[in-house]
């Protein structure tokens, strides 16, 4: 399959957009941890084996960047959006409710979940016909 992979602008734009919606502490705190989880798919995709699907990718998007904790705040947020921007330029939408998504986004975030839970949460939620 060839993915449809976040740009690191629009990964910075959507940091923006968090803070200025719902606040909070503006700038990066470490910019190679942020480069660092957005490539983290894009190896998944290089070496993995298996192959990944869609839902690995993705966990890679989430996990990377909510727990690399590169900007100064947002990074939970960011790492949101960015997951379900990928699944959907990539035709695979989430079904979930908010208070689902808010504890599953502390749980990554807390170091609760492995990359391999992520992805298995995202899996079961795929909006798929």
């Amino acid at each position: 399959m060839s993915w449809q992979w976040v740009q690191r602008d629009t990964v910075f734009a959507v940091h923006d957009k968090q803070l200025a919606v719902h606040g909070g502490l503006s700038g990066v705190r470490d910019l190679n941890a942020i480069e660092s989880a957005l490539n983290r798919a894009l190896n998944r995709h290089t070496y993995g084996n298996p192959p990944p699907d869609v839902a690995d990718l993705a966990a890679a998007y989430v996990y990377g960047i909510a727990t690399s904790h590169g900007f100064s705040d947002g990074n939970k947020r960011t790492a949101w959006v960015i997951g379900r921007l990928f699944l959907a330029i990539n035709g695979a939408p989430l079904k979930f409710t908010e208070v689902d998504a808010i504890n599953f986004m502390l749980a990554v975030a807390a170091g609760d979940l492995t990359e391999q839970q992520v992805a298995q949460w995202i899996r079961q939620r795929l909006d798929r016909p």
